[in-house]
């Protein structure tokens, strides 16, 4: 069941007027009310002369820059500085006008501190001369005392004094032209201005009260509430997390940048992986020429260094055949070694370059060294001399 409202209006600077539930008016300190409101949601009903009405033509076609918007379209109009002004948004068109009241910030604030130091928190705050009932075809004018409070359409209107009412009532059929009331509905003791008049007129009888009657006009879609932008009233779990929002910002923020930055981290791994792949390719082909099938490098590799480890180790035959035939090829630089391979005590040298007197000269090398048995072979491919060395140690 949706909680009731409670409508008030401030009676001078230290009392306050609000409609009871039972629908009567009750007067007295504005802290009174607050012992009153516990069940209730309070409207705080505010003087239409402290504000000023326009229609402006829609800023745009998104709402969320209609606020921002707004002051600037209605800077030519206005006397005040913009920036002294709060600017409160109708919330339905009228027509393809945006309804928009204005009212000074320090005027505004004034009204929220008398009800805070009461106490109070008003869910809305509405301007009295949009809170009287009105209807298509029709002018509605509430008399209080010499105060005249004029509702002309949904979002329009004037507020004046009783001795100033006949011109202000002219200036406004005059703007009217074509769209001229049919009727006057007036509460409280009409004024000659009133009676006097061309128009059809009505004296409404009920209801008695001011406040009554605002709260039997009350329409949430036309009752343009000025609590907006920074006034605007937040359900408390947002106001606890709005001195974090800025915090949350930041993480937000930090986590976003972290992210990009764990994502370039993994491109630039992934390019650094198949860079080193491509490196290890290039060492497995040249430490096998020859080699066509690749696929993992470092295993192929590893099992082709297994091939040529000697199973006789104890006997150190493998790196002694090394060491001796590689002190030896150090002494022709024009004879390159292309592969090696080592089984069974024997280890071939695959070697190519060189000349036919240096290779005959490597031979006799080869030969001359004592407790090893040396056998060589040369072909010629495309010009170039191909030879394979076998070496055995000699039988003792």
């Amino acid at each position: 069941m949706p909680v009731p409202l409670c409508f008030f209006r401030f009676f001078s600077s230290d009392q306050a007027e609000w409609l009871r539930s039972d629908g009567t008016i009750q007067r007295g300190p504005l802290p009174e009310l607050a012992g009153q409101v516990s069940d209730v949601r309070p409207v705080l009903v505010v003087p239409g002369e402290a504000l000023t009405l326009h229609r402006v033509p829609l800023p745009g076609c998104k709402r969320a820059l209609w606020a921002r918007a707004v002051p600037y379209a209605l800077e030519d109009q206005l006397i005040d500085d913009i920036e002294t002004l709060h600017f409160a948004l109708g919330g339905t068109l009228d027509g393809d006008r945006l309804p928009v009241a204005t009212v000074d910030h320090t005027v505004l604030r004034g009204w929220l501190e008398t009800c805070a130091h009461a106490g109070l928190t008003p869910v809305a705050v509405i301007p009295d001369l949009l809170l009287l009932p009105w209807q298509d075809g029709d002018w509605s004018i509430l008399l209080e005392n010499q105060r005249v409070v004029v509702r002309t359409k949904s979002w329009e209107g004037f507020v004046t004094e009783s001795e100033t009412l006949e011109l202000f009532m002219n200036q406004a059929l005059t703007e009217a032209s074509d769209a001229k009331p049919q009727r006057l509905r007036i509460w409280g003791d009409p004024l000659p201005a009133l009676t006097t008049t061309s128009l059809q007129w009505h004296v409404e009888g009920h209801p008695a009260e001011p406040l009554q009657l605002f709260a039997a006009g009350y329409q949430p879609a036309t009752a343009l509430n000025l609590l907006q932008g920074p006034y605007s009233r937040q359900t408390p779990w947002k106001r606890r997390l709005r001195p974090w929002r800025t915090a949350a910002m930041l993480a937000g923020a930090w986590l976003l940048l972290r992210g990009v930055t764990l994502i370039y981290e993994h491109e630039q791994l992934r390019r650094e992986q198949v860079a080193l792949q491509i490196e290890m390719e290039q060492v497995y082909k040249a430490a096998v020429p020859g080699a066509t099938r690749i696929v993992n490098p470092k295993a192929q590799l590893e099992a082709r260094l297994r091939e040529l480890t000697p199973t006789d180790v104890d006997s150190g035959t493998f790196l002694e055949l090394l060491h001796r035939s590689g002190q030896l090829l150090v002494d022709f630089p024009d004879i390159t070694l292309r592969g090696l391979s080592y089984r069974e005590s024997q280890l071939d040298l695959a070697l190519e370059g060189g000349s036919p007197a240096t290779l005959d000269q490597l031979q006799q090398r080869f030969e001359q060294q004592p407790g090893i048995h040396a056998e060589m072979r040369t072909t010629q491919r495309e010009g170039r001399l191909e030879s394979k060395i076998t070496l055995k140690k000699a039988a003792s």
